[in-house]
């Protein structure tokens, strides 16, 4: 059977609640993989990463609680010092409240990364003064955006009468990566060589546009999905055309990076084989280059690819491409994983359960007679007089078919995690 703690008293029955009104308690995760985005409901912990501050990888984290007949109330976070997976309110801020047990809470949450100077925004997110958690989002490289740190969360409606005072944020990238990896040029003699410089124009893509971080999201679509469509409050016309500098002779891969709105890349059914492909489909480009001394011109489009039709919110495609003078070109592509191995692979430095390998250590010690204390408080924190297990990741106990008995001083608080006990399994 699965069951799901909020919190564990010891066997003394010592409470350990939250009144109305209390703090809520957020912890933050990034889709990592090109799989199709879910609802915090179909979580799987191998698809995200946990946020954690030992890298800079995010940042400052808005957040806005909304409640219905409330004004909207918003707060800045970030990763908290040492605990992957947890974000703490920021210096300065007021952290947000539970405004009552019972009442339903929506939760929303983005970061604001940008590139730029003297307060000017050239790249990156520009937030609205006025509408405080819509903005204004400029495409393009890495280097001139700062686009990979763009996240966004939505959770809810959820109250801490159903869901006690944790909550878990799933966060998705709102936009779509692409990276070429290498540029060929093919003579009229079949002899290759590797370009180490182009730029590329998307003329048909958005050089801007607006999301809405309370943008309702499509049951059973993209979550990553915030940007205002024509009609929508807050919509604006778009300049068209990103264009992507790319050198790779300089810097790491990273920082040429293009970051683009998701877009389909349209059809090629009209364009015969042989002829230019057609130029106002959204997967159209311009590849410009100096071959041998003379700057070249070459077409291509995305349009029409057998396997990949579009890039959606959250994907990351890799790119291969060929040109050749007076014939086509060719392109291979490739939609792969994209998360931030930085922050999976950076060590935990307080004490709690981040992984199944830390729940198996920890019921070989409760379940030893007698129970080892000194192995025991290895895994704890003492809060308010108790020693309290957190956990960090879901935990699978279902070779536990009996009730458990804590020591008389401990409890495990799982934070919203799930833990799966085998039949008649059970924490007394």
């Amino acid at each position: 059977m699965s069951v799901s703690l909020l919190a564990v008293a010891s066997c003394s029955n010592d409470g350990m609640t939250v009144q109305d009104g209390g703090n809520v308690e957020f912890g933050g995760a990034v889709k990592k993989t090109s799989a199709p985005s879910s609802k915090a409901g179909d979580y799987n912990e191998n698809d995200f990463d946990p946020i954690n501050n030992s890298s800079s990888e995010f940042g400052s984290i808005t957040l806005c609680r909304s409640v219905d007949g409330l004004q909207d109330v918003y707060s800045v976070y970030e990763a908290e010092d040492g605990v992957a997976g947890r974000l703490a309110c920021a210096s300065g801020q007021v952290p947000l409240i539970w405004a009552g047990t019972g009442t339903a809470h929506t939760f929303y949450a983005w970061t604001t990364p940008s590139v730029g100077t003297s307060g000017t925004v050239t790249g990156g997110v520009e937030m609205d003064g006025t509408v405080l958690n819509r903005g204004k989002v400029t495409f393009g490289i890495l280097k001139d955006t700062d686009l990979e740190k763009f996240i966004v969360a939505e959770e809810g409606p959820l109250s801490y009468e159903s869901n006690g005072s944790y909550v878990r944020l799933l966060f998705y990238r709102p936009v779509a990566k692409i990276r070429l990896d290498q540029l060929v040029h093919i003579d009229a003699r079949g002899s290759r060589t590797h370009v180490e410089k182009c730029t590329v124009t998307f003329p048909n893509l958005p050089k801007t546009a607006v999301f809405d971080a309370k943008k309702t999201r499509v049951e059973g679509g993209n979550y990553g999905d915030v940007w205002l469509d024509s009609g929508d409050a807050g919509y604006e016309e778009a300049e068209k055309g990103v264009t992507w500098d790319w050198d790779s002779t300089t810097g790491s891969d990273a920082d040429y990076d293009l970051y683009v709105q998701p877009f389909v890349f349209g059809t090629d059914d009209g364009v015969v084989d042989g002829s230019q492909p057609d130029e106002t489909q959204p997967g159209y480009f311009i590849i410009t280059a100096v071959i041998d001394g003379v700057e070249k011109t070459y077409y291509a489009t995305l349009a029409g690819m057998v396997d990949i039709k579009e890039l959606q919110a959250g994907q990351f495609m890799r790119m291969d491409l060929s040109v050749q003078d007076g014939a086509g070109g060719g392109i291979g592509c490739e939609i792969v994983d994209w998360n931030t191995e930085e922050e999976s692979s950076v060590s935990h430095r307080r004490p709690g359960l981040y992984s199944q390998e830390d729940a198996d250590a920890l019921l070989d010690v409760l379940t030893a007679d007698p129970v080892d204390l000194d192995a025991l408080n290895r895994f704890c924190r003492e809060e308010n007089g108790v020693m309290v297990i957190h956990l960090y990741t879901d935990v699978d106990w279902s070779s536990l078919t009996e009730e458990l008995v804590l020591p008389e001083g401990y409890a495990i608080d799982s934070q919203g995690y799930e833990i799966v006990f085998g039949e008649g399994g059970a924490i007394a």
